[in-house]
């Protein structure tokens, strides 16, 4: 068949040569006219699909969606500040739905709310370990430290004007990550039953699981995010909760609880009332005091809690992963108007299995998860349109079903990893002395990666297995954004000349 269909190419019974001639003439000019009308279709298309997808590139012609990462209660995540010090486990608070006013797709509410937190008639966290842990270690203390804009030397102060709650609703924060001795941001949603810190206006500042500092979350609509992890099973971005930045206050008008972008009217410091799980009654809390501490000496200047309440703010690399402007608090207007595009229902990329669910739980349309067709809403079909392939560029992450196996291996540091890349399993061997801050790994796929030395000791791997609710070891290269989930690690024994032995503080007391 000739394209576009129409005569047959021989000319029909009664046509003359000059007929013929005419009929060639005209089906040729119809065929230049509509090839021509196909590759201006065709130019146009692409031009739209650049100019969508511009909006969600970096510098480097990277596509940059920025993630909301789900932690669940007893979830450690990678890369954590400290070993686990929560003492309540698998705490099950029922959340309230209608608290708060609803605004950029999820629920603002104010620390200080009666039934905002929980406790389960214990302390549900170790400060004095959480103190000690971070006065031991360096390196982790002065990342943390830094976050609230602190000394080292004024960690266990600081501690000290903080009490461990329970979340009773799903809560949005900016979470840190301890990579490369430095606390990394990242917008995080920590599940109801997850122990934290809480300064003296219910701000929470700090995850019991992992030792995490936290910061109030970005000032952006939660629809221009992917959400990333294994949602829970009652988990909805519209019953997410965020406390209100001290620039705004939720209030009433019109019978409707709104959020208005002014600060409310100062009131006097009173203690925070919180719900019993065991008892179902509310009991109040005075916060602070945790730790047996002497007064602060004179020069430890401590934030004021209202002070740091604020919309946070990021520059380069770290204002693309959060979505927000760089050098401002303000959001990126691709998030603003990707979050328009999705109603500000974002799309959940579920880590363990390759489907995308639309996070308003309206419909059960799956979809692969990665870089969505520019003009397409995720999960709904468009007419005329043609499904294409938007998978995501492979990385070196996979998910784990079963728990890290190091065998019987013994030693002070790992030796050897394996993970899966694409379906095959892919082993890094590390040197057998560690003679700087970061080793380079030779892998199987003849691809050599760089990890930090002291993610691989012992301890930091042990500390960050046990915390893990999966039991699973998971790792990031130098350099890298993505963590490996490792199958299979090997102990090994340093040479002495790089091998440290350190003591454990058992006081909660600051060091200069």
């Amino acid at each position: 068949m000739t394209y576009p269909p129409g005569y047959p190419h021989q000319p029909q019974p009664g046509f003359g040569g000059a007929a013929a001639a005419a009929y060639d003439a005209q089906r040729r000019s119809r065929r230049r006219t509509t090839i021509i009308l196909s590759a201006i279709v065709a130019i146009l298309s692409v031009v739209l699909a650049l100019g969508a997808i511009k909006v969600y590139q970096d510098k480097t012609g990277n596509i940059i969606i920025p993630a909301l990462s789900l932690r669940a209660a007893d979830d450690a995540g990678p890369d954590p500040f400290t070993p686990s010090v929560a003492l309540a486990h698998n705490t099950t608070p029922l959340k309230n739905r209608t608290r708060g006013a609803g605004h950029q797709g999820v629920r603002v509410v104010s620390g200080t709310d009666p039934g905002q937190y929980a406790t389960t008639g214990t302390a549900p966290c170790d400060t004095a370990a959480l103190g000690n842990y971070l006065n031991s270690n360096p390196a982790a203390a002065s990342a943390w430290a830094g976050v609230f804009g602190i000394r080292t030397s004024d960690i266990s102060w600081y501690l000290n004007t903080l009490s461990p709650v329970v979340l009773t609703a799903d809560t949005w924060v900016t979470n840190h990550a301890f990579r490369g001795g430095t606390a990394v941001p990242f917008q995080s949603v920590l599940q109801a039953g997850t122990p934290v810190y809480v300064d003296s206006i219910g701000v929470p500042r700090a995850v019991c699981s992992c030792g995490n500092p936290l910061r109030p979350p970005a000032a952006a609509p939660v629809g221009g995010y992917r959400v990333v992890g294994d949602p829970w099973h009652d988990f909805h971005t519209r019953d997410v909760e965020r406390v209100i930045y001290k620039t705004q206050h939720v209030t009433v008008i019109n019978n409707t609880t709104t959020v208005v972008n002014q600060p409310a009217a100062p009131a006097p410091l009173a203690p925070l009332t919180i719900q019993n799980l065991v008892t179902g009654i509310t009991e109040i809390l005075n916060v602070g005091g945790t730790l047996d501490l002497p007064a602060p000496p004179a020069d430890v200047k401590l934030p004021d809690p209202t002070t740091l309440n604020n919309a946070p703010t990021f520059t380069a690399d770290d204002a693309d992963q959060n979505g927000t402007v760089d050098g401002s608090d303000a959001p990126a207007e691709a998030v603003v108007e990707r979050a328009q595009e999705n109603n500000d229902a974002p799309v959940i990329e579920a880590s363990s299995s390759t489907t995308v669910v639309p996070s308003d739980g309206t419909t059960t349309t799956v979809e692969t998860p990665g870089v969505e067709t520019p003009g397409v809403t995720p999960g709904v079909e468009t007419p005329g349109v043609t499904p294409t392939d938007t998978s995501p560029p492979t990385t070196e992450t996979t998910v784990a079903t079963t728990p890290t196996d190091f065998g019987s291996s013994t030693g002070d540091a790992i030796g050897s990893l394996t993970f899966t890349a694409d379906g095959t399993n892919v082993t890094c061997t590390l040197p057998s002395s560690f003679n700087s801050s970061t080793v380079t790994a030779t892998c199987s796929d003849s691809i050599s990666r760089e990890f930090n030395a002291s993610d691989l000791s012992q301890s930091t791997v042990s500390s960050a297995v046990s915390s893990s609710s999966d039991q699973i070891w998971r790792v990031t290269p130098v350099g890298s954004t993505e963590s490996l989930t490792v199958t299979t690690a090997l102990w090994q024994t340093l040479t002495p000349s790089t091998s440290e032995s350190t003591e454990t503080e058992t006081s909660a007391e600051p060091t200069e």
